[in-house]
Order: C-alpha cells, then sequence, then structure tokens
C-alpha cells in the first residue's frame, strides 16, 4: 500500500542542508523527520569522503597508526559485525564500500515518487572539491553556528571518542574534519551563489531561541509544510531507522555516541553562551579566529527572527 503524501501544489520538494560538525544538524535532521512523507538521506558525502572507494582518507577502523592510537579500545570491526544493538534495524542503511561520489550523487537523484520531501544533511567537507557532484534538483539551505561553539565542542567530542585528553589536533582533524570547516561551508555557499541558486542560511542559535519562528521561515522558503511535530519528538534513535545512510556511521554511533546527543533530544533547547577565550584550548584559537570572519558573513544573510 502507498502512503499518501502531502505533495504541495504537486511538487516533490528537495532539499540540502549542509553544515559543519557540531552544529546541531543532526537535531535539526531529526525534527525534519517527523513530516508525513519525507525521506532522509544522511551525510552521503560525507560517507563518501570519508569510507568510499573514493575516500580522502582511512576509515577508522583501518589497521593504520592513527587507528591503533587512538581507536583500539573500540574493537571496531567485531562492534560492526554484531550490529551492537541487535534491537535495532536500520532498513535503508548502505554498505560504505559501495559509497562513490557517483553513487551518493545517483541516490539523491532517485525518484522516491512515494515521496513529498526528500530531505538531505550533509557536512561541507564530504563535498569540498567536488561541486561538480553535487546533484540536480535540490534547494541548498545552510546550518550555520558560531566556530566558538563548534570547535570546542568537536575537540570534546573527539577526545571523548579517543579517550585521549592530549589529542593532537591534526590527528583528530584526519580523524573527523572540523577545522576548515567554516571555510569550506563558505566557499561551498558563494560556489551555489555564482550560479543563481537560491539559498536559505538559518543559524543555531537562532534556532534554539525561537524554533518556532525561524522552522516555519524555514519551511516556508523550501516549500515544505511546517507541522507541530518539527517542535517536540520522541527521544532514541527510532527515526534513525529508515534514514538512507551509511551503515558505518549508524552502528559507529552506538559506539562513538557522536548523534547521542541529537537521538536523546525531544526538543530544541535554548543556547548556550561560547566559552570565553582564555578557557578554550590554546592550539584550538587560531581556527577560531579564522574561521570567525566565514561565519560572520553568512551570518549576516540568515533568516532572522523579528
Amino acid at each position: 500500500m502507498t502512503t499518501k503524501v502531502d505533495i504541495v501544489d504537486g511538487v516533490q520538494r528537495r532539499v540540502l542542508l549542509w553544515s559543519n560538525p557540531r552544529s546541531l544538524s543532526t537535531i535539526f535532521e531529526k525534527c525534519i523527520s517527523g513530516l508525513r512523507g519525507t525521506q532522509i538521506i544522511n551525510e552521503p558525502y560525507s560517507a563518501a569522503h570519508d569510507l568510499g572507494p573514493d575516500r580522502a582518507t582511512l576509515p577508522d577502523y583501518v589497521n593504520e597508526d592513527m587507528s591503533k592510537k587512538y581507536y583500539s579500545h573500540y574493537e571496531y570491526e567485531e562492534l560492526t559485525r554484531r550490529g551492537v544493538n541487535e534491537d535495532v534495524e536500520f532498513i535503508n542503511a548502505f554498505d560504505h564500500n559501495i559509497c562513490t561520489y557517483e553513487f551518493v550523487k545517483n541516490t539523491l537523484e532517485r525518484p522516491y515518487a512515494d515521496k513529498s520531501v526528500v530531505f538531505c544533511k550533509d557536512l561541507c567537507y564530504g563535498i569540498h572539491g567536488k561541486f561538480h557532484m553535487l546533484p540536480v534538483g535540490y534547494q541548498h539551505t545552510f546550518l550555520i553556528r558560531d566556530p566558538r561553539k563548534t570547535l570546542v565542542s568537536w575537540l570534546k567530542l573527539m577526545q571523548d571518542m579517543t579517550q585521549c585528553s592530549q589529542l593532537e589536533l591534526a590527528d583528530a582533524d584526519a580523524l573527523f574534519p572540523a577545522l576548515e570547516g567554516a571555510m569550506q561551508q563558505f566557499e561551498l555557499f558563494k560556489f551555489l551563489q555564482s550560479r543563481g541558486d537560491d539559498i536559505v542560511v538559518v543559524d543555531a542559535d537562532d534556532v534554539q531561541t525561537d524554533p518556532d519562528t525561524i522552522l516555519r521561515k524555514y519551511c516556508h522558503a523550501v516549500g515544505i509544510p511546517f507541522q507541530n511535530s518539527m517542535l517536540r519528538w520522541n527521544s532514541g534513535d527510532e527515526a534513525m531507522q529508515d534514514w538512507i545512510s551509511a551503515l558505518s556511521y549508524l552502528v559507529g554511533n552506538q559506539i562513538g555516541g557522536y548523534y547521542s546527543a541529537a537521538m536523546k533530544s525531544s526538543s530544541f533547547l535554548p543556547p548556550k553562551a561560547p566559552l570565553n577565550r582564555h578557557e578554550m584550548s590554546r592550539d584550538l584559537l587560531p581556527y577560531v579566529d579564522s574561521s570567525v570572519p566565514f561565519y560572520k558573513e553568512l551570518h549576516k544573510l540568515r533568516l532572522q527572527i523579528a
């Protein structure tokens, strides 16, 4: 039986949300996944970059010096084999070994005839330098967040995942790129702008401050219906089970917990103030300082609460 879907004006909407690590993008994705008739595609370009045959870096579980140094305690291969949590079935997950950039583009351009909305969330580093592999038929949107928050949160996540409080920034960035994220996000924005795309920008702090207003404006801008379910949802990872995503990402979350805050969430919480400079890692400060100007340029173009 085909599920009835709400196709606005008889047109299927396709939306891409571009973000950087630790920008609340997975919570935003979970929020959108509550919209009836929506197919979520989770970080396919990042998977191609990190894990697939075209990868720029080796996956964490490859038997390399850096992986031995930081990831040996996970026994990733064994955990992947048994699926970690056998009660969770990811029905649309794909094997990262087939995840080329061509596979990603084809996946994004599939018809999804029974869906009214196709919504993809991805990280900008995954498409950097490969703009020719962007899919056709999508409206591009950007979720930005103050680098004083994203980079501090990213470093803490990497330290927690590797169980190494003295993790070197270069190693952390090789395992999960973030240090140049604001620049990469700005370059993608400028590329899309140069070809005449209608781009929507939202700031994570604004979403947290007034989710009702910002989500209504976002939905209107991209042509999808707003529903109150976008403001409050069930805690847990049930929403992920029909996402199209690399299985390694979904299983890896059960190991490393990089989506755990988003999955435990049931609404957007008010934003917290960023750390003061003296509270940040001294090594991180140059990257924060170089990222802020790119963030500020996009911040000028964001959907505003008032």
